[in-house]
């Protein structure tokens, strides 16, 4: 879509990727404020664009197929996970520790021995695994590939966005994490961006340059 044609759309995603950027880069600052040093950026800061893009592009290529399939929302989540459970696989591999002295321990059945006995340590992992393989990524996706037959990939991303002011909050709240100035513009540019979304077209009739040509 054009920037006439859903220019609620554009403006909410430029107002989003400012959010999340204030977010995420800023703060850190003398009692509260925000500041930022290009020296902090690392490895970690590349990985996590590289993730939005994929989650872009994953959103958009889902959005496709299930425009074409819209009864298909299992087998094209159940397609998802199994590729996301085969490239942790080989990252496991490629990470070195597999074979490593008590590495069993983290393993299957290993895990869920140790798990089931008296050690805690192994039993938290486990619960982590656990929740983190059915709760925030299974049950997570098909409810992201249901949605993403009923919205477009670029409204549901916009939403999805608010994902760092959501741990913001639980920061703040359960760990007691300051809430600085960047937190306050950053979120308010997200929910703001969240808001663009659900306004049409003809509310930018008015503004120079997104007037529709006259038949169409």
């Amino acid at each position: 879509q054009g920037l006439r044609d859903a220019p609620q759309t554009w403006l909410a995603a430029v107002l989003c990727i400012t959010g999340v950027g204030i977010l995420e880069l800023l703060g850190g600052g003398v009692d509260g404020g925000a500041s930022f040093d290009v020296s902090t950026l690392g490895l970690g800061d590349v990985l996590a664009l590289v993730q939005a893009v994929g989650f872009g592009t994953s959103f958009f290529l889902t959005e496709r197929m299930m425009a074409q399939s819209p009864s298909q929302a299992l087998p094209i989540t159940a397609a998802q996970v199994s590729v996301s459970a085969a490239l942790s696989a080989l990252w496991c591999v490629a990470d070195g520790w597999i074979g490593a002295p008590g590495s069993d321990v983290y393993g299957l059945p290993g895990l869920l021995s140790a798990a089931l006995a008296n050690d805690d340590g192994v039993r938290t992992a486990a619960l982590a695994i656990g929740f983190t393989g059915l709760i925030t990524t299974a049950a997570n996706r098909v409810a992201e590939t249901n949605c993403l037959g009923k919205m477009s990939s670029a409204e549901a991303s916009v939403i999805l966005a608010t994902e760092p002011l959501w741990a913001a909050l639980f920061a703040a709240i359960i760990l007691h994490d300051d809430f600085g100035l960047n937190d306050y513009v950053g979120g308010a540019l997200i929910v703001l961006a969240c808001l663009t979304t659900s306004l049409k077209p003809e509310a930018f009739a008015s503004m120079p340059g997104f007037a529709k040509p006259a038949g169409r």
